[in-house]
This record gives C-alpha cells, sequence and structure tokens, in this order.
C-alpha cells in the first residue's frame, strides 16, 4: 500500500509541476552554462554485428562498448557527428539497448535512447557517450515503447510502456482496455519514474508534446500477436485499434481518439507540435517470400525477414485521419521519419523503401515536392533533423551517406557517403 501511495503522490505532484510549466507557456531551452555552441548529429547504428572499426567490431573495443561484463542480449551503437566538421569520423558507443528514438536534453548535458520491444532504457552524456543510466520498464514483463519525449519543464521525459503482445480476444474495446500501454514520466538524469499516464492505446510507440505544454499526441501501432507467435515480438502484427491519443498532461485524460484511416495498417510516428498540424506515417508488412512481396525492392531496414507494403501517410483534419498520396499509393512503402517545420509550415516525411521524401503543406496536406534521393546518392533516407537555426534538413541514410536540404526552397546542398551508421531509423541534433 505504501508504494501504491507513494506513486501516486509522485504522479500528481509531477503533473502538476508540468501543468503550471504550461500555464507559464512553452519553454524555451538555452545552452548550457559552459557557453558549449557545438551542434551534433546522434545517429544510432542497429547492426553492431556488423558495425566495424578496422578489423574489429566495435562491440569488441573497450573505448567504444559501454556494455556491462556478461551481457548477452541486445546492443546498439550510437554515432555523435560533430556538424562543424561533417567530414570527420563520429564519436561512437554501444550501448545494451534495443536502440530506437532517442532525445538530448543539452542544458542538463544526457541524452536518453529508449528500446523499442525490449526492457532497456539508457541515459548517457552528451560529451563523452558514458552511459549514466540503465533503467527497466515499471511493470514486470512490459516493453518500452521506442521513443522519449522531453517534458515542458525540459528536467523529465515520458516514455511509452507495451503490455505484452497476446493475441484478441474479438472484443474490440476489452482489448483496448485490456493490451493498452503507459507513459512513465521519469527524471531525464537519472531516469527514475516519477508518474505514470493512461496510454489509452495498444503498443504506443511515439510521443509528442505539443507547443504549448499542455497536450501528448501519441501514435499507437494498435496491433498485437498472432496466436502461437512470440510474446517479444509478433510474427506479422495483427491490427486491432490503430490510431492516435491526444492525452491531456495535467489529467492524463483522453481528449481525443483518432483512428487511422486504413484498419489493417499499423500508426507508427508522427508529428503533433500543434493539434491543427498533427501527420503520421502507417505501416503495412508480409513475408518476404508471400505473393504480396513479390518484385519488391528489398528494404534493408525491414525486420525479421518482412518487407513493407504500400500504405498512405494520414493528415488528422477535424478529428478523421485523412489519407495521403492516394495518387502515388506505390511509393508510399515504409514511411518512417515525420518532421514539422513551423517557419515554412510544412512536414517531411522519409520512405526509405522506395529512396523518397514527401514535403507537405502544413495547412492542406498537399504535396509542395517529391525528392528521389537516390538520383542524389543517398539510398534509403530514414532519420531527418533539422539545424538549431531552422534553415537545413539533415537526412540520414539507413546504412551510411547525409544529405542537408534547404528548408523553405529544398534545394539539395550536399550529399555524402560517409560517415556509417550501420543500419537506423531517427536521429535528432543537439
Amino acid at each position: 500500500m505504501r508504494r501504491a501511495i507513494s506513486r501516486r503522490f509522485a504522479l500528481q505532484t509531477a503533473l502538476a509541476a508540468f501543468g503550471a510549466v504550461a500555464a507559464a507557456g512553452p519553454l524555451r531551452h538555452t545552452a548550457q552554462a559552459s557557453g558549449d555552441t557545438r551542434r551534433r548529429l546522434f545517429v544510432p547504428g542497429y547492426r553492431t554485428e556488423l558495425a566495424r572499426q578496422g578489423d574489429t567490431l566495435l562491440v569488441d573495443l573497450p573505448e567504444i562498448s559501454k556494455v556491462p561484463p556478461g551481457w548477452t542480449e541486445n546492443r546498439t551503437a550510437l554515432n555523435m557527428l560533430d556538424l562543424s566538421e561533417p567530414g570527420a569520423e563520429p564519436k561512437r558507443a554501444v550501448f545494451p539497448v534495443r536502440g530506437h528514438g532517442l532525445q538530448v536534453l543539452r542544458p542538463l548535458g544526457v541524452g536518453v535512447f529508449s528500446g523499442m520491444e525490449h526492457h532497456t532504457v539508457v541515459g548517457f552524456d552528451l560529451d563523452s557517450l558514458d552511459m549514466t543510466a540503465l533503467v527497466h520498464p515499471v511493470r514486470e514483463g512490459w516493453r518500452f515503447g521506442g521513443h522519449p519525449a522531453v517534458m515542458p519543464d525540459g528536467k523529465h521525459v515520458a516514455i511509452a510502456e507495451r503490455h505484452p503482445a497476446e493475441p484478441k480476444s474479438g472484443d474490440r474495446a476489452a482489448d483496448i482496455a485490456r493490451l493498452a500501454g503507459r507513459i512513465v514520466i521519469r527524471d531525464a538524469v537519472t531516469l527514475a519514474p516519477v508518474g505514470e499516464l493512461p496510454g489509452h492505446g495498444i503498443r504506443p510507440h511515439e510521443i509528442q508534446i505539443t507547443e504549448d505544454g499542455r497536450h501528448m499526441v501519441v501514435a499507437n501501432y494498435g496491433s498485437t500477436a498472432i496466436a502461437g507467435s512470440s510474446d517479444d515480438y509478433p510474427d506479422l502484427p495483427d491490427p486491432i485499434a490503430p490510431g492516435i491519443a491526444i492525452i491531456e498532461i495535467a489529467s492524463g485524460k483522453l481528449l481525443s481518439w483518432i483512428d487511422g484511416s486504413d484498419p489493417t495498417a499499423e500508426l507508427r510516428h508522427l508529428c503533433g507540435k500543434r493539434l491543427d498540424r498533427i501527420f503520421a506515417v502507417t505501416a503495412k508488412m508480409a513475408w518476404a517470400d508471400s505473393p504480396e512481396a513479390a518484385g519488391l525492392e528489398p528494404d534493408p531496414s525491414a525486420e525479421h525477414g518482412f518487407e513493407y507494403l504500400a500504405s498512405r501517410p494520414v493528415h488528422v483534419v477535424g478529428d478523421r485521419a485523412e489519407p495521403l498520396l492516394s495518387d502515388q499509393l506505390p511509393m508510399t512503402r515504409h514511411g518512417l521519419s515525420v518532421l514539422y517545420d513551423a517557419a515554412a509550415d510544412e512536414i517531411l516525411m522519409t520512405f526509405p523503401a522506395t529512396h523518397r521524401i514527401a514535403l507537405f503543406d502544413g495547412a492542406t496536406g498537399a504535396v509542395k515536392k517529391m525528392i528521389r534521393t537516390d538520383a542524389h546518392g543517398l539510398r534509403w533516407p530514414c532519420g531527418v533533423a533539422r539545424s538549431p537555426d531552422g534553415s537545413t534538413w539533415h537526412v540520414t541514410g539507413y546504412w551510411n551517406g547525409l544529405m542537408t536540404l534547404r528548408t523553405g526552397t529544398h534545394l539539395v546542398e550536399s550529399v555524402t557517403p560517409l560517415p556509417k551508421w550501420w543500419g537506423h531509423s531517427h536521429t535528432v541534433i543537439g
């Protein structure tokens, strides 16, 4: 009983603090007191079994590996590139995490690297890349959802935790209630939990905090396991309720639920800094040797022997998710990163399976430009981050390479084949 009361008190205190910050207006971070003005691009590296420095695996280099002795589970690299020297070799580290999304908190000097369908999240020092924290989900047997989000006070992060995958019962409402995830609030430095919110959806993934600091906008895969598949990761996802939850931070209440436009497609990533500028990508998969995948160009970022099928992104209009790119359906395989540029009022999405970048008008959802990155020398565009001054998009290829585009004009400034990243989904600049 004492633990439950303590957790409830911590939650109420934390949410009251976040509500006070929101009422005061959005937080504007400043540089650390040290005067550090460096801007660095942080890119995960998934395929550590192939990541080498010279002839040696990164995981075998003591100065790079941050993995505890005896660790036999997932390991993910992190590459840190100083953008003032884009031709230099990145600083690298390897962590005990099935890493996916990350955030950097420059005022605190730390970053948070979240596990995806795995039981660890790590914290790291922004300069040394030393591991500063290693934590597990609040509930035994649960898994992290893949993305941290910085809370309005700049001192906490929100990370989704997922209920273990279980076959559906046939009762959609009951399945949502039974399998819904949680959003756990953690101290950004120690990663200790201080409270939690209901996730309101199945397998919550990306979390965005609105500019006013009042709301969370959460993408929910909405899928679970087919009977007989692994609890750790479903064979083929079985969508039940893909959609977007809009949650009031101060109360944890669900203010709005938006179903995906296609009930058979998982809803994975989104931008949601404004409630009238919510765009999201969806995903459908098939076994690589299935008839549905016949003739498709292989996508190295597809996991577990799958190939991605065409699946339209969406734009939220009112209380509905309206599909986009209906007239360009084949290019919508594997929508991945989504980022909003307020100055230009536009959204950039990456589609690595078809080597495409799409830019949309924020108000109407109309396509402003489509770019074939492979025509410029960058294959499988995955991560996208915007420079701190808002002038440049930085787009990273799944395995290697970096492209820069001017925001607003979309002119390609540069494309380089290096560095190597060894596989990733998302990036961040900090």
